[in-house]
């Protein structure tokens, strides 16, 4: 059926999405994917920090705006209430606009600084950082679902792939703008508030190719059922207990390790935000580059195994901060901000693709919620704290025994890096996904590279459908 709102026609099927409109309404998310990839260069975690450098706020503060990605999953439920009453795809569309709005109380930080108050200043950042997250959370809470309608098994790890490199490789070229603009002003302040603003014109405007994605009325009945029962059904399936706390685990390692490289660019090195931009696109290109390399091995080798792989990857960009050299080196630099982008998009699209496979359609609305959650809130929560008292507690070690800035971050890397190490164990415990939905067989490499291989695939795969559903 056709649903016409404010002029604008939103498409929900009464049975499954055809292939040649499955077709459509991935063209038109690739479309959305591109402009967002503007926008978002403009408005996300690098921009919005050197940002909050230029205001001079404390490191504590930083790194809170570096969990608020995770953070902003407190806003979720007004998803699951809003999408039970108008789809997954108008929930996207409404919130989509409203986050981009929210950036604007970010922009709006810079005059309260210079004007008015450097504490409403802060809270401005704060609270706009917290919304233009939230909103993002509230939108998504059915995205996975909604990407299980529009796309097949054939065809979803390619899309995924795709849909980053076109974002990323669009945010790659808007970073080269931006960085080209801060150089010609001089890293001018009120050049870093008009990107913000024009990140935020941008976002409203990729919402109207949203809008031209089709679902089905699953999404809305699933939805509108109670989730009590769900929850405690799927609290008892091991499958997803160990995909949700392996998940929460990989959000906390991506909030200590990543956004603070870039923290530690600026106070550590004392790099220019040009230069810091310019190694923020060499973790840009990274995430191009890998989007692509990565589709087939996901599917091949398992994307539990291959988070396995990623997720140690990660440790190590965290093992070269702890060493890095009192003097800027580029290579060891380049290296690190390469391996993050790495990390990252293997990590998320293997997860995607992880809970897709894993997952029964009648359940992923529930378990995205849930998902999102614990192991995006939860981590986000855990991971402000985290990163933003061992800044605090490592500062005043530093200070009292005379070091220069960047050791305080080469401890913090080296304390965060052990911490997290652990967190393998989580990831182990992950059923891997069955062989007959992988593109290889059984090969004697992976099973000796990960040692719980065999004991699943012989005892647990077998279940793992019957313990899903």
């Amino acid at each position: 059926m056709l649903i016409d709102i404010g002029g604008k026609l939103f498409m929900i099927l009464n049975g499954p999405v055809p292939p040649e409109r499955q077709r459509q309404s991935q063209k038109n998310y690739k479309i959305f994917g591109l402009i967002n990839g503007f926008s978002y260069t403009c408005l996300g975690e690098t921009v919005i920090i050197l940002l909050a450098v230029q205001l001079d706020c404390k490191n504590y503060v930083i790194s809170t705006l570096g969990a608020m990605l995770y953070f902003g999953f407190l806003l979720l439920p007004l998803g699951k209430t809003m999408s039970a009453k108008v789809g997954a795809v108008r929930c996207q569309v409404y919130f989509w606009i409203l986050r981009n709005i929210a950036a604007l109380l970010v922009a709006a930080a810079v005059p309260l600084y210079l004007y008015v108050n450097e504490w409403l200043a802060v809270m401005f950042m704060l609270s706009g950082s917290f919304l233009f997250y939230g909103a993002r959370a509230a939108g998504i809470v059915v995205i996975q679902p909604l990407f299980g309608e529009i796309t097949n098994r054939g065809d979803r790890s390619r899309f995924f792939a795709h849909v980053s490199a076109i974002s990323y490789a669009s945010g790659f070229l808007t970073l080269a703008g931006i960085m080209i603009l801060l150089y010609w002003t001089h890293n001018s302040l009120w050049a870093l508030t008009g990107i913000v603003v024009a990140g935020s014109v941008a976002g409203i405007f990729s919402s109207r190719f949203l809008s031209r994605l089709d679902e089905t009325g699953d999404i809305i009945r699933f939805a509108r059922k109670p989730i009590g029962d769900e929850f405690t059904g799927l609290w008892r399936n091991e499958i997803f207990r160990n995909m949700l706390f392996a998940g929460w685990m990989i959000n906390l390692a991506v909030i200590m390790l990543i956004p603070i490289s870039v923290l530690a660019l600026k106070r550590g090195y004392g790099v220019s935000d040009t230069m810091a931009l310019a190694f923020t696109m060499v973790n840009l290109g990274s995430l191009v580059l890998f989007s692509f390399l990565i589709s087939r091995p996901i599917r091949m080798i398992g994307p539990r195994n291959f988070m396995i792989l990623a997720y140690c990857v990660l440790l190590l960009s965290g093992g070269l901060w702890a060493f890095a050299p009192e003097e800027m080196n580029w290579l060891c630099v380049s290296m690190i901000f390469l391996l993050n982008g790495a990390s990252f998009i293997s990590l998320i699209n293997a997860m995607n693709v992880y809970f897709l496979e894993m997952i029964p359609d009648k359940r992923r609305v529930t378990a995205s919620i849930l998902v999102a959650v614990v192991s995006g809130a939860g981590a986000g929560i855990v991971g402000m704290l985290c990163s933003g008292g061992l800044l605090e507690l490592l500062s005043h070690y530093s200070v009292a025994r005379g070091s220069n800035t960047i050791t305080l971050y080469r401890y913090y890397f080296s304390s965060a890096t052990i911490l997290l190490f652990p967190g393998l164990i989580l990831l182990f415990g992950m059923y891997p996904m069955p062989i007959e939905k992988r593109l290889s067989k059984r090969s004697l490499f992976w099973s000796v590279l990960f040692p719980t291989h065999f004991f699943w695939v012989r005892k647990g795969s077998s279940d793992s459908e019957s313990n899903g559903k």
